[in-house]
């Protein structure tokens, strides 16, 4: 549509003439009202008012406003060819404004926004999924930590109960039974039996891993552990058998001397008997000792390893969180309110924040809507008013 069409150029240059006029009959009109006022205001200031007097001030404030009126039926021809010419301007650029999504940038601009929001939910996505895999990683790590560690306990637990039975075969042995533990001790199995083995059925909670990876994290941790435990079980109890045998000569003997120490004199020999027995169960507790820093120290192994692995998941984790948001995309977090309690939980985190430090003015300002709402509750039929020490109504008197 052309301007011509909006805007008729020769009404426009007649307004304009008129303008001069307008403007000097208005200019009069404002003159003569303040001094046919200022006169009732003399007197009102002078004389105090009356009956006469307010009569008087209500005729004129009559007369005020068809002065008001006159005025403005004399401009609004003006006004009005001022309002086109700025409303044909305003809705030039409105035909272009890149906020209203009803134009060709409005409609650019929303295609923009949709690709940054896919973007941004894609990101969103992969972080999401690196975190997850960060702590299934740490759970892998943590889990098969658990089992190794169970499984090293339920391993030690039987090598310390055959290290217990062959000293207690030391340890029981008399001139009586002396030939037939003998050979106990030297044919005593050092082999670490495979069901034993197999029967391990140390379990523990999970959250993220799926009962197939628990299934592989689980044969992982049992992967050479029997060759292994093998291999240390044989080595220490072919030592301590060993270093057994080696003192079953001595051992004879000391029986021997204490059997004729028992019938010379009974009682040097049960306390030569007592000091035998606390000197082995000395030397059996430091064997056991050894065993549980042997223990003790595959632990600290199986913890460093997994808080090794357990450090790199938390590194990726860390990486895919401090993520860059998408290019030319600026993200902002937004309050979508799902129930009315909603607000008020609003209000207290802006009150404890700032609404408290702002003055009455302020917070007229802000509240004018509810304060509104509240005086019409005061003024209505029911008159509802607020009882509290912090609210005082006062009567606002205007004359009709």
């Amino acid at each position: 549509m052309a301007t011509t069409d909006l805007i008729k150029v020769d009404e426009v240059k007649k307004l304009f003439t008129s303008f001069p006029e307008i403007v000097g009959r208005n200019s009069d009109s404002v003159k003569n009202c303040n001094m046919a006022g200022q006169a009732i205001l003399d007197t009102i200031e002078g004389e105090g008012m009356s009956e006469e007097l307010d009569q008087k001030a209500a005729l004129y404030l009559k007369k005020v406003g068809v002065t008001v009126k006159n005025m403005n039926d004399r401009r609004a021809p003006l006004t009005q060819i001022f309002d086109k010419i700025r409303s044909f301007f305003t809705s030039q650029e409105k035909a272009i404004d890149p906020k209203d999504p009803n134009t060709v940038p409005g409609q650019i601009t929303a295609k923009r926004n949709e690709y940054a929001q896919w973007k941004y939910e894609q990101e969103q996505k992969r972080r999401q999924e690196a975190e997850r895999r960060a702590a299934l990683d740490r759970e892998k790590s943590s889990y098969r930590q658990s089992i190794e560690d169970m499984l090293l306990e339920y391993f030690n637990n039987y090598l310390k109960a055959k290290v217990d039975e062959i000293q207690g075969i030391f340890s029981r042995l008399t001139l009586q039974n002396y030939d037939r533990e003998v050979i106990g001790i030297t044919v005593f199995q050092t082999d670490y039996p495979k069901a034993h083995f197999d029967k391990f059925s140390g379990e523990c909670a999970t959250y993220y891993i799926s009962s197939d990876e628990k299934r592989e994290v689980r044969q992982a941790a049992l992967q050479g552990k029997y060759e292994l435990f093998a291999s240390q079980m044989k080595t220490e109890l072919s030592r301590i058998r060993q270093d057994i045998i080696d003192r079953l000569p001595s051992k004879k003997k000391e029986l021997m001397e204490m059997e004729v120490l028992r019938q010379r004199d009974a009682e040097a020999a049960a306390k030569a008997e007592a000091e035998r027995k606390q000197r082995e169960a000395a030397e059996a507790a430091k064997r056991m000792e050894e065993l549980r820093r042997q223990e003790e120290a595959a632990k600290q192994a199986n913890a460093m390893k997994a808080q090794q692995d357990a450090m790199g998941s938390l590194f990726d984790a860390t990486a895919a969180t401090v993520a860059a948001p998408p290019t030319n995309a600026r993200v902002k977090e937004k309050i979508v309110v799902l129930h009315q309690q909603g607000f008020l939980e609003i209000f207290q985190m802006w009150w404890i924040n700032e609404g408290q430090t702002l003055s009455i003015e302020e917070l007229g300002k802000v509240f004018k809507k509810m304060i509104t709402y509240c005086e019409k509750q005061a003024n209505s039929k029911d008159q509802s008013h607020i009882n509290s020490q912090y609210i005082r109504y006062e009567a606002d008197v205007k004359a009709k």
